[in-house]
């Protein structure tokens, strides 16, 4: 089976290039060197683009 790759919307900010730092002390989405992408806090010598975190709808996961 071949997996696909879906993204739409957003794009990673790299500050190397001239995009905004990331906020400090703050859960985010990063890309690091090799091309993946975790969550964590910013880190210079291992990430290269950042996310924020999607925002959760609450009123859509009450599925009561």
């Amino acid at each position: 089976m071949e997996q696909r790759y879906f993204a739409s919307g957003q794009e990673f900010f790299y500050p190397h290039a001239g995009d905004p730092k990331p906020p400090e002390n703050t859960k985010l989405l990063l890309l690091t060197h090799g091309g993946v992408c975790t969550t964590g806090t910013w880190h210079r010598d291992w990430c290269i683009g950042w996310l924020p975190l999607p925002k959760r709808n609450m009123e859509k996961e009450d599925t009561k």
